[in-house]
Formats: structure tokens, C-alpha cells, sequence
């Protein structure tokens, strides 16, 4: 048994009323067996060895034919296995197979060629129901003790990282790890697993078997192919601080991943969980045993509490089968927005994987750094490969027309409408091509972080729907399908798309007489800008960099007019040790485009590099206003109030940081108040 050693024990005795005893069936017994691994430099138990000299465990019968058995046992008896060998109750000898094992849970499958009958499962046990455990304890043969559940749903015992047991005080000991523990009419409860021991090792009455229901789940997969497969959110949780725990009761949501399954149902950060399934859930151990009793293909409800509304969502998990039949050919989202597909097409330019979205029966519209200094674009169709044209306009933002001939009649073309509003959606997607699967797909959806700053020439629509490479030149639309904008990307939650109205602007302005010269120009350069900046990435660390890549940089990267060429070149500088520019790039980039979340992120991180911390103060107040449930974007507000001299936006970061991630936030604390030096620039 895997034991948990206290060097003290005290004991609370209290009258009970003892109900009547029944006697088990007969047959309970006839399930159960005694495992006899082979440990290196041990020898193997057995009738001829004395008890408590031999590893030794048990194991429960989970399925059998008049062939073979499925026989469960804990993993942590048979790990160090050279052979294993099975006991039956009539006392036979067999040798055993590993099917698989789970070490997350503790639980391995042996197959044996036996006939041997497998237990049933029983209902739900309640609190204070007489269980007996049957099992192999010290070597000395199948035996029974009986006691009452203890305690259920018992996630936190700390000995698995996958834990759901029943707790009994049922006797237990050195061997009965892999034994049954069952109900009076001999109906499978869990499977005994681990125990809590006095410092002699005996039994104290605080022993734990893993529910019959994680057993099924784990065996199920481990039968399949040896190995188990877990759903997963997609989501981080932790524990609430004492004081959150004073007002409600849950885990809190710190992150979701964008192509996740809990962003699909609409969970985001600062959600608290307090139900997975019928499972209250209180810690986020709670939480990983509720989803491990969840399959690939299923559903589970999910209760949640956010801003002080109770609301409840679904996590679907799809099977691999569903996954394989939803990479073929499904799309997992509105109708509406699957149909914008036929819209968007593959596209190859200076960009080798792109998209492009048809707003006219022969016109597409992308970004401007897919297509460079090119005049052509190779487009991909269901019917085969196209060449396009790049139409010149004067339009000086991230985007270009293409215009193509014979597209496909019967595909879609999205309307553009730039009066549109953008905030009176609750769910955008991107759509667009995946450069792994190399085909048009709808990327996970997300919410509106912010829509495009006032007085921004070049202003975006910024969200945190998933995107990819290959997606951009994509559209982005609502759950009507509405087109929103062209993507232009982003990472980490924080992506773009130039909104509708700019589009209606790009095809205004290609009647103008300097449009052949603005393509010309801002083509060109934003070429020499990519190829200065890939030089430079390549080259072997602590390479000097030659004069004419960095002057290509300086001036070729802010003559392109790019957010995305000045931010890569801001970073690149500032590796470079030439702050200053680096700064002045990040600057660039935020003057653009205001509300870029991912331009101020680089900046804060130019100006920290710097060492000008009060230059961050109103950044970085900017940045979790707009991100208050971001621990990164709280972390830069309190490094920037404590070094800034600005208390009051840290002490304010603080207290959002302690509801977000507690842990984190006493690290906040002691540097709020022990702070050191403000570093020296780096």
C-alpha cells in the first residue's frame, strides 16, 4: 500500500449505534485474486513464502469470457515487475499479461487466460454504508474486513496526481493495494489503493480506494490500446485566496487557450467554477477528477460565477473518431460562419501561406505583407490553381486588392458595410487558412477586446479569437457570419483585423493617380524590411550586426508603415542594446495602432529593459485597465507603480492580481513592500 507516515495520532472515540451485519455472497470472494509480481532481488510470494516477506498485491476481475480475464490492479505493485503471476481463489498459479497502465491514477490491467467472473458495478455509496474490503493483506491469502464509507469525492489525499476515492475505515494493509472494496451484496465500490499508517505501518482506519466509476473510465481506455485518453478544457484554474473563500466557494479560470474547449463555451478568465458535472468542486483537484471521469465525445455542465451571476456552459469533448470526422469535413461552429468559408480562399505571394476574402465576384482583398512588392498571387480553388493580380491603390494600410478571374459562380462573396458596428456581437471568428492542414478553416472563437481607437487613421479591430499561420489576409466575422475584418494576426490572445471601413477606403482610393507610387513604395519597402530582419535573426548569437542591415532596419522597417515590421524590428534593436530606437519603434507602433494590446505589451517591455520605469506608469495603467484579469499585464502595473512612483497603481494592480492568481500575489506583496533598486538599464 502507498502509505502516508504521521509520527503522532489522535484518536476521537464516539459511540455508534451498530446496525446488523450480513455476511457477503459467497461468490464476492471468487473476483478477487492475489497479484504476485517478480520485484528484481525480491522473491516472489506465494504459499511457500513466509507472510510480509514479498511484495505481494491484489486485483478485482473487471471483465472476463470462459477464456480470459481482465484483472485491475494498482500500478504501484506490479511497476518494478520482471513477471507477474495470479493467485485464484481455487489456488492456481497463473501468469499474467500487462494490457496497460495509468500511473496517473495508479491503475494497471493485467489479462490472464482464466474464466473468472468480473464484479458488478455498484450505485453511488452513501456516506456511513458498510463496506467490506477483500484482498491480499500481508501475503496471507484473500481475506475480509469490513467498516463504512468515510468520506466520498476525496480528490486531495496526495497520492496521485489523478485522485477520486472513496474513503472507509475498513482494515487495509501492505497488500491489499489492488483489492475490492464492496457493498453488502458484494457490488463493486472502488478499488483499494492507498492508506494512511501510523509510524509501526498499521492500520489507523483511514484508508482510500478509487472509486468504481474513475476504474471504469481508466479501464475502458486502457482495454482500447494500453494507454487512457483525457479531455481537456483547455483552461489554467487555481485555488482561491482565504479571503475569496470567505465569500463563495470554487476555483478560479487564470487563463483559457484560444482553440480551447472551454473557450468554445464561452469561459473566460476570472470565472469562478463550482460545479463540473453533479461535482461541487472546491479545489482544482476537485476539478482534474471531475474531467477525468469525463470521455472523448462527451458532455459536461459546467456551473460558473462570474461578476456575481451564476450561469452554467457545456464543455464538448469530441471523440477521436468525431475529431477525424470534424477534420474532414465538419465545422463545429454557426452555420452562418461555416458557410464564410466558400469566401476565403489559400492564397501564395511574398507571403508563401496566406488568405485572401472575396468581397466582389472577381476581387479579393488581403494584407498588404502578404503580398509585398509582388505583382502577381497564386490563389487555390476546389477546381485548381488561379493567378491573380495585385490592384495598386493609394491606400497606406495593411491591406491590398487582388483581382482574380474564374473563380468558382457558386461561392460565396461577403458583403462589406463600413457603418457596421463591431461591439454588438458576443462571439468573432477568424476563417482563414491553416498552414498545417493547408485548407480553410474557422479558427476557435473569441470575444471583442477592444474595437478600432477614435482618431486612428489605421485603427483595429483587436480579439481574442484564435488565429493561426495562414490566416492572415482571413476574415473575421460574427456569429451571423457578418464580416467584421480582414485579419492581420497577433498571438497570444491579443489579435487583430483591419476593420470593414478600411476595406471600403482601399477600393476608394484605387482610382487615385499616386496609387501605382504607394503600392510601389510600401511594397518595396516592407520587402527590404523582411529580408534586413531575417538576416538578422539568422545570424549566429553575439554576431555583430553590419552597418547595412541595421541601416536597412532603421530605415526600410519605418518607411514600410508595417505595426508588425516595427514592432519585430523594435524587439530585434533592442537585443541589439540600441534602446533608444527600440524604443522609438514600440512607440511607433502604439501611435498606429492605439489599442494594440500586443504594441504596448513590447513597448512595456523596451521601456523596462530601459530602466524607465515611469515611462511605463501610464502604459502600463492603460494596459490593465484593459486587461484586469491578465497577471502579466498586473504585474507590469505593480513594477511599473513600485520603480515608477506611482503606489497607488500598484497597490490597485495588487488587489486584482490577489483575486486572479493568490499565488503570485504574495510575491507582489513582498516586492511592494521590500522593493529593491530600480535596476540599472540592460
Amino acid at each position: 500500500m502507498q502509505i502516508v507516515r504521521y509520527c503522532l495520532v489522535v484518536f476521537v472515540a464516539a459511540a455508534l449505534q451498530i446496525a446488523p451485519v450480513h455476511a457477503l455472497p459467497p461468490e464476492t470472494v471468487q473476483s478477487v485474486v492475489s497479484v504476485l509480481p517478480v520485484w528484481p532481488d525480491k522473491p516472489q510470494g506465494g504459499p511457500d513464502v513466509p507472510p510480509g516477506t514479498a511484495p505481494e498485491g491484489s486485483g478485482i476481475v473487471v471483465d472476463g469470457d470462459a477464456s480470459s480475464a481482465l484483472i485491475a490492479t494498482a500500478w504501484h505493485v506490479i511497476k518494478p515487475a520482471e513477471r507477474i503471476d495470479v493467485q485464484l481463489r481455487d489456488g492456481r498459479i497463473v501468469p499474467a499479461e500487462v494490457v496497460g497502465h495509468d500511473a496517473a491514477t495508479d491503475i494497471a490491467l493485467l489479462r490472464v487466460d482464466a474464466d473468472l467472473a468480473a464484479f458488478e458495478p455498484a450505485p453511488r455509496p452513501q456516506l456511513g454504508q458498510r463496506v467490506c474490503a477483500v484482498a491480499n493483506a500481508y501475503g496471507l491469502g484473500l481475506s475480509v474486513s469490513c467498516g463504512v464509507v468515510s468520506a466520498l469525492d476525496v480528490s486531495d489525499a496526495g497520492f496521485n496526481p489523478v485522485e477520486d476515492f472513496v474513503q472507509t475505515d475498513a482494515a487495509a494493509n501492505p497488500g491489499s493495494s489492488g483489492g475490492a472494496l464492496v457493498d453488502e451484496e458484494g457490488r463493486l465500490v472502488g478499488m483499494m489503493a492507498a492508506i494512511f499508517a501510523a509510524k509501526s505501518d498499521t492500520n489507523i482506519g483511514i484508508n482510500f480506494a478509487i472509486s468504481a466509476p474513475l476504474l471504469e473510465r481508466v479501464v475502458e481506455d486502457l482495454r482500447d490500446d494500453g494507454t487512457v485518453e483525457r479531455v481537456s478544457p483547455g483552461w489554467r484554474l487555481s485555488n482561491l485566496s482565504r479571503e475569496a473563500q470567505a465569500e463563495v466557494a470554487g476555483v478560479r479560470v487564470v487563463q483559457v487557450a484560444e482553440d480551447g474547449v472551454a473557450s468554445g463555451a464561452g469561459v473566460e478568465p476570472g470565472d469562478i467554477i463550482q460545479r463540473i458535472g453533479p461535482r461541487r468542486i472546491q479545489s482544482v483537484k476537485d476539478a482534474i477528477a471531475a474531467l477525468a471521469l469525463v470521455r472523448p465525445g462527451e458532455k459536461t455542465h459546467v456551473t460558473l460565477l462570474r461578476e456575481g451571476e451564476r450561469r452554467q456552459v457545456t464543455l464538448s469533448f469530441g471523440a477521436r473518431e468525431a475529431r477525424a470526422a470534424t477534420e474532414a469535413s465538419e465545422c463545429p461552429h454557426p452555420e452562418p460562419v461555416c458557410a464564410v468559408r466558400a469566401a476565403v480562399f489559400r492564397i501564395k505571394s511574398f507571403d508563401p501561406e496566406a488568405s485572401a476574402v472575396r468581397i466582389a465576384p472577381d476581387l479579393l482583398v488581403t494584407n498588404r505583407h502578404v503580398v509585398g512588392d509582388r505583382a502577381d498571387v497564386t490563389v487555390f480553388t476546389s477546381g485548381g490553381e488561379l493567378k491573380g493580380r495585385v490592384v495598386p491603390s493609394a491606400y497606406r494600410g495593411d491591406l491590398a486588392l487582388v483581382q482574380v478571374k474564374g473563380l468558382p459562380r457558386d461561392a460565396a462573396v461577403l458583403d462589406i458595410d463600413g457603418e457596421r458596428a463591431t461591439a454588438d456581437a458576443s462571439r468573432y471568428y477568424a476563417v482563414g487558412a491553416d498552414a498545417n492542414r493547408e485548407k480553410v478553416r474557422v479558427f476557435a472563437p473569441g470575444k471583442l477586446n477592444l474595437g478600432p481607437s477614435d482618431g486612428a487613421p489605421f485603427g483595429r479591430v483587436h480579439v481574442s479569437a484564435a488565429m493561426r499561420p495562414g490566416v492572415s489576409g482571413g476574415a473575421l466575422v460574427d456569429e451571423t457570419g457578418r464580416l467584421v475584418g480582414i485579419v492581420v494576426g497577433g498571438g497570444e490572445g491579443r489579435n487583430e483585423a483591419m476593420p470593414v471601413r478600411e476595406v471600403v477606403e482601399l477600393l476608394a482610393l484605387r482610382d487615385a493617380a499616386e496609387a501605382g507610387t504607394v503600392q510601389a513604395e510600401l511594397g518595396g519597402a516592407l520587402v527590404r524590411c523582411a529580408a534586413a530582419l531575417d538576416e538578422a535573426e539568422e545570424a549566429p548569437p553575439n554576431a555583430w550586426l553590419s552597418k547595412d542591415t541595421l541601416a536597412s532596419i532603421r530605415e526600410d522597417c519605418r518607411a514600410s508603415e508595417n505595426p508588425g515590421q516595427f514592432l519585430r524590428a523594435g524587439r530585434l534593436l533592442a537585443t541589439a542594446g540600441e534602446r533608444d530606437a527600440a524604443i522609438a519603434f514600440m512607440q511607433a507602433a502604439v501611435d498606429r495602432v492605439p489599442h494594440s494590446l500586443n504594441a504596448r505589451i513590447s513597448l512595456l517591455v523596451a521601456l523596462q529593459l530601459a530602466g524607465r520605469f515611469e515611462q511605463m506608469v501610464d502604459h502600463a495603467r492603460w494596459v490593465m485597465e484593459v486587461l484586469p484579469a491578465d497577471p502579466q499585464a498586473l504585474r507590469f502595473a505593480i513594477q511599473a507603480g513600485v520603480w515608477g512612483g506611482d503606489n497607488r497603481l500598484a497597490e490597485t494592480a495588487y488587489g486584482k492580481l490577489k483575486q486572479v492568481d493568490p499565488r503570485q500575489a504574495e510575491a507582489a506583496r513582498r516586492f511592494i513592500d521590500n522593493a529593491p533598486p530600480a535596476p540599472r538599464p540592460r
